[in-house]
């Protein structure tokens, strides 16, 4: 039988006594763990720390190259689709640090001469000198026909630094551009 309960403000908990041998503490209002703005504050922290740490442990070349590397696969994959498209040949010429696109003034003629505009704003040139430091590209030429397929043997190209490798690889018999 509980005889009274009461609020112990020294405590911060609620008392209820049974008998004048046996009080228990019903609930503890005793401030345990930590306020809202000492939350916010250590993850804001936290948050600032991780932006700076992380900058200064990944390598902005890395990025860079995986960019240029997807540029060039979609340049490739573009190539082929203007062939189809066209219906003209359509040749794509990569050096060690760079790429470029280029097609035939006429269809029946194999001199490449007419540099492909970029679809993305029609007035440069659809090429990429920006390789980036350090990394090289395989030196060669892809060209598609009207059918899409590639002139020549299958054939796999690389930007690489010499630790770092992505690879595409061009079919012949299809002119699948398939990144490995």
């Amino acid at each position: 039988m509980i005889y009274s309960v009461f609020f112990d403000k020294k405590l911060h908990c609620l008392i209820e006594i049974h008998d004048s041998d046996h009080m228990i503490v019903v609930k503890n209002y005793h401030n345990s763990g930590f306020s809202l703005i000492e939350l916010i504050s250590v993850i804001v922290l936290l948050g600032i720390l991780g932006i700076v740490a992380l900058g200064r442990f990944t390598d902005q070349n890395l990025f860079i190259a995986r960019g240029f590397f997807d540029d060039t696969v979609t340049a490739v994959r573009f190539a082929q689709k203007l062939a189809i498209s066209s219906g003209c040949d359509v040749r794509v010429i990569t050096t060690a640090n760079s790429y470029q696109l280029r097609q035939s003034t006429t269809c029946s003629a194999d001199n490449f001469s007419n540099s492909v505009a970029n679809p993305a704003n029609r007035s440069n040139n659809y090429q990429s000198t920006s390789i980036p430091d350090g990394f090289s590209l395989t030196a060669g030429s892809i060209t598609f026909d009207a059918r899409g397929r590639r002139e020549g043997a299958t054939s796999v190209f690389s930007l690489s630094n010499g630790s770092t490798t992505y690879s595409f690889r061009v079919h012949a018999s299809t002119g699948l551009v398939e990144v490995i």
